[in-house]
């Protein structure tokens, strides 16, 4: 039987990675506060934050105009893919958006992903990388205001341009295309499912999501690009200095080219289902 989306659209929750990074998240929650399209809840994949984001960002929290729900797991290394398993069975919506807790969206942004879904497939965004300035320069009020967003010198113009040609060039062709990027994609969550979701077994960092994309695609999506159009800010590092994580073996990611469902995935989750 095919799966059909709603006339208004999918149902729409967007899972947030976060780790120690409460500032950032906040920028990301207010960006998300002023969505044009505000048929959506969210859920913080919080990854053994200390202390846990759901209490640094409670008044912040309180004031935001879509329900929001946190997921919270001891720190154990770096396991992002567990912690998102874990937030996505907090929701039953149709359509699973992922961002990381670094990367502020343009206020079209669920707008965008929410008009392209289709059932079955997944579909992936693009991204601007913030200076160490442009960084510095944003409150919460700002991205409200859409301080964030700027027009398109002609390289990133060009970067993003020649990442949505090569993904659209190679649609169904190239194994490992579209090229997706963790922050900024989207699933339909029978896709998800069917896949079981991102696979666990992989607690080293990077490769996570294009393991994922890998499986979905060995289970016949062919997925969508937006890497013009779903645009997010990527917060600069400078400013914000990632957790230095150890690198997921090469051996791991190349398995998922012949793989469906992941070793350890959402189904080992199960109970945690609402």
């Amino acid at each position: 039987m095919r799966i059909t989306f709603g006339s208004d659209g999918p149902s729409t929750t967007v899972v947030v990675a976060a780790y120690n990074q409460p500032r950032e998240l906040a920028l990301v929650l207010s960006a998300l506060a002023a969505q044009s399209d505000p048929n959506f809840d969210a859920v913080i994949a919080d990854d053994g934050s200390d202390p846990p984001a759901e209490r640094e960002l409670a008044d912040l929290a309180a004031q935001l105009p879509f329900a929001i729900d946190w997921v919270w797991q001891q720190d154990d290394g770096f396991r992002k893919m567990r912690a998102q398993n874990r937030a996505v069975l907090r929701s039953r919506s149709e359509l699973i958006l992922f961002l990381d807790g670094d990367c502020v969206p343009y206020r079209s942004w669920v707008a965008t992903y929410r008009r392209h879904a289709r059932p079955g497939e997944f579909l992936v965004g693009g991204y601007i990388f913030l200076s160490e300035e442009e960084t510095l320069g944003l409150t919460p009020e700002a991205v409200r205001a859409g301080a964030h967003e700027r027009p398109l010198d002609p390289r990133t113009w060009w970067r993003l341009h020649a990442a949505d040609w090569r993904n659209r060039l190679y649609a169904g062709r190239r194994a490992n295309r579209p090229r997706i990027r963790g922050g900024n994609f989207g699933v339909a969550r029978e896709l998800f499912e069917r896949v079981d979701g991102f696979d666990e077994a992989l607690v080293g960092y990077g490769k996570e999501d294009s393991e994922l994309r890998n499986r979905m695609r060995n289970a016949g999506a062919r997925g969508i690009s937006l890497w013009t159009r779903a645009l997010l800010c990527h917060l600069s590092s400078r400013v914000f200095p990632g957790v230095p994580r150890p690198p997921t073996p090469r051996a791991l990611y190349e398995e998922s080219f012949a793989r469906v469902r992941a070793r350890v995935g959402l189904s080992s989750h199960a109970g945690e289902a609402r």
